[in-house]
């Protein structure tokens, strides 16, 4: 496995809070993106160093208006949202193997709805440890946060997720064979939020296949129960098959595809199991040297957290073009759009019925590299969400100039 350390990977994860639709539920998903049976992000230039330490810091700042901060059916309220992301990555090589710890601040203000100013806090440790036909992978994260108020809950929502992910790995020959375990934790801060407190433990199996040099055949395995302490109602056990490629089908053209069964029982039989099949799908391509096009697909089942609903099925699907000129501009266009199918009837204003949720997102954006180490981008986002029940409608429209630097 290539030594890297996870510079991106905080810069990825920032992008995708600040810029993902706020449609107030979570997925059990691991933010981190993986490919095959490795998981790293490279950095960039190494500019500071202590001894065998290379740290790697960064600033990205963001002001923002925002034409509906409360994501509100009606009676919108605009604001200015200005954030200061500081953050820095410390790594350590150690012959082949790589420790890389990181940590972000993220502050948030707003001119008018100064409720909703908030100070987090971000950590991650990742090991990656490679020996001759085995290796160990280890992350750690720890987030202090929180997400402003929408349609579903009426002030921040502060929280606190813990994840902890190893996984081992063999190799012998063509084949990989990995096991892993995840646990992850979402302990909410409020009284008010507790029954949507959880806790997912998971245990994986994957095994590899090198169909070329650059392209694996896959089949994985997960197990995993999710335990809400507070509403035991909504506890689940899950068993998932997947099959799929990962690699280079062709020379610039990159997939990653994983499609299967899913069996996702509760505990209590009056609640809607889910049987069905999942997928993901990620395609990439890049024409020439200055455009790139990407295009995602998904179906899944992800925990709600309205009313007393325990999931919703989600068809999504999301394209990315992107168009370099010059040597420094880029202009870019990202749409998603995502179907919400809700597995329990609810009340909302003395309307009984099954949720169903068209949400629309898409985003035009300019960006300048002045330098290796500093970039800006001016970006214009709009978000719609069109529901069943009308309370939970919205439009929202955002234009941002993001600035950042790395060193």
């Amino acid at each position: 496995m290539k030594r890297a350390g996870a510079l991106f990977l905080s810069i990825f994860i920032i992008l995708i809070q600040s810029s993902a639709p706020a449609f107030a539920d979570y997925q059990l998903q691991d933010s981190i993106k993986e490919f095959g049976e490795k998981r790293w992000i490279k950095t960039g230039p190494t500019r500071i160093k202590a001894g065998p330490l290379r740290i790697h810091p960064y600033l990205k700042t963001k002001f923002e208006f925002d034409d509906n901060v409360y994501l509100s059916h009606s009676k919108a309220r605009k604001d200015f949202v200005f954030d200061v992301a500081p953050g820095a990555v410390i790594e350590i090589p150690i012959d082949r193997h790589q420790v890389t710890v990181g940590y972000e601040g993220d502050i948030e203000t707003l001119a008018i709805n100064s409720t909703q100013n908030t100070q987090d806090q971000h950590f991650f440790a990742l090991g990656d440890f490679n020996f001759p036909s085995w290796y160990l992978n280890v992350l750690e994260k720890l987030d202090i946060t929180s997400d402003r108020a929408g349609t579903t809950f009426t002030s921040r929502i502060p929280r606190i997720d813990q994840l902890v992910n190893p996984k081992l790995g063999y190799r012998w020959k063509r084949m990989t064979f990995e096991g892993g375990f995840r646990q992850f934790i979402r302990d909410f801060q409020r009284t008010v939020d507790k029954p949507f407190d959880f806790q997912e433990r998971a245990w994986t199996g994957v095994l590899y296949y090198d169909l070329f040099a650059r392209l694996k055949a896959l089949a994985d395995y997960t197990f995993s129960q999710i335990e809400y302490p507070g509403a035991h109602t909504r506890n689940s056990h899950l068993n998932q098959g997947r099959i799929g490629l990962e690699g280079e089908l062709m020379p610039d053209l990159t997939a990653k595809v994983r499609v299967g069964p899913q069996f996702r029982t509760y505990r209590y039989k009056d609640r809607h199991d889910f049987n069905s099949w999942v997928a993901v799908a990620d395609v990439t391509y890049k024409w020439r040297k200055n455009w790139r096009f990407e295009i995602d697909f998904s179906r899944e089942a992800i925990e709600a957290t309205f009313m007393d609903v325990n999931y919703y099925l989600r068809h999504g699907i999301r394209g990315v073009i992107e168009y370099k000129f010059r040597p420094r501009w880029v202009v870019a266009q990202e749409f998603r759009y995502d179907r919400d199918n809700y597995a329990e009837r609810a009340t909302v204003d003395d309307r009984n019925g099954y949720r169903h949720d068209n949400n629309f997102y898409a985003k035009t954006g300019v960006r300048y590299l002045f330098r290796e180490w500093m970039e800006v981008e001016l970006a214009y986002e709009w978000y719609r969400r069109n529901s069943n029940f009308s309370v939970l409608t919205y439009n929202d429209d955002r234009v941002s100039l993001t600035s950042f630097l790395r060193y």
